[in-house]
């Protein structure tokens, strides 16, 4: 039998797009410091960490989710955004399928998307695969220069954030030290923090990832301003990938859908 997949789609601000499929739930982002209650659920009920979203990001609802969700809804669950959805494959010259793919940003185009067909391409994969991620891409590529992942960061954001991170992850996981230097010199990964798969994987990935993430708060510098601040989220892109790369899991890719003005 296919497995049931529930999908959460993270708001944290309002947005003219809501998906009309049954299997996505919307769910605002960082809603107990938000100005404005969005009209859909928010991840600030029962057990939660809506109050950290500024530099937790979409996990809080993730956290929300394994804390609170009716876990008798499906079999399996995913986290997606407001304006970003794993969809049916598009393809690059050649039939070379793509990482992401850009849509404007149209009801109608998102009615046509997020389809009974999708969700039942989502329960075959993922009866074949533990789970669902975004087709990999290169950590980063500038100027004919391709950056491992452990680079690419520090390029990117802070080096002290990650090495501080990766010897938490040492210290609480000791059985990843080996796979950490290997896969820091990767060149490609899946960002977003997007999966989908079933509860007790998401389970053991988010024990990990708030274990780690509440400990490195104590040891990185948390007063910055702007795009920096965010940096729970972007260290839990790595994380969601070393975890993956450590325990070997066999992961479907599809193409990221991202909607904005952007073609």
């Amino acid at each position: 039998m296919l497995p049931s997949i529930q999908l959460f789609s993270a708001y944290h601000l309002a947005f003219s797009l809501f998906s009309k499929a049954g299997y996505i739930t919307p769910v605002q982002a960082g809603a107990a410091v938000a100005p404005i209650k969005l009209s859909m659920q928010g991840d600030d009920e029962g057990d939660s960490i809506s109050h950290l979203n500024a530099i937790y990001s979409e996990l809080t609802v993730a956290y929300w989710v394994m804390k609170n969700a009716n876990r008798t809804q499906a079999d399996a669950w995913g986290l997606c955004h407001y304006r970003r959805y794993f969809i049916e494959d598009k393809y690059k010259l050649f039939f070379k399928k793509r990482s992401r793919y850009y849509y404007r940003t149209s009801q109608k185009i998102l009615d046509n998307i997020l389809t009974p067909q999708l969700y039942n391409t989502l329960q075959q994969l993922l009866s074949e695969h533990d789970i669902i991620v975004q087709r990999p891409t290169w950590a980063r590529k500038e100027k004919g220069i391709i950056y491992n992942i452990k680079d690419a960061y520090t390029v990117c954001h802070v080096k002290e954030d990650y090495d501080a991170t990766m010897q938490v992850v040492i210290e609480k996981f000791p059985e990843f030290k080996d796979s950490i230097e290997s896969y820091g010199q990767l060149k490609v990964m899946s960002y977003n923090n997007m999966m989908i798969a079933r509860w007790d994987v998401w389970d053991n990935y988010l024990h990990f990832l708030f274990t780690v993430l509440n400990e490195v708060q104590h040891r990185i510098n948390m007063h910055r301003e702007g795009y920096q601040t965010r940096v729970f989220g972007f260290m839990a892109e790595r994380l969601h990938n070393l975890f993956i790369y450590h325990h070997q899991l066999k992961a479907a890719h599809l193409t990221l859908g991202l909607f904005e003005d952007k073609l």
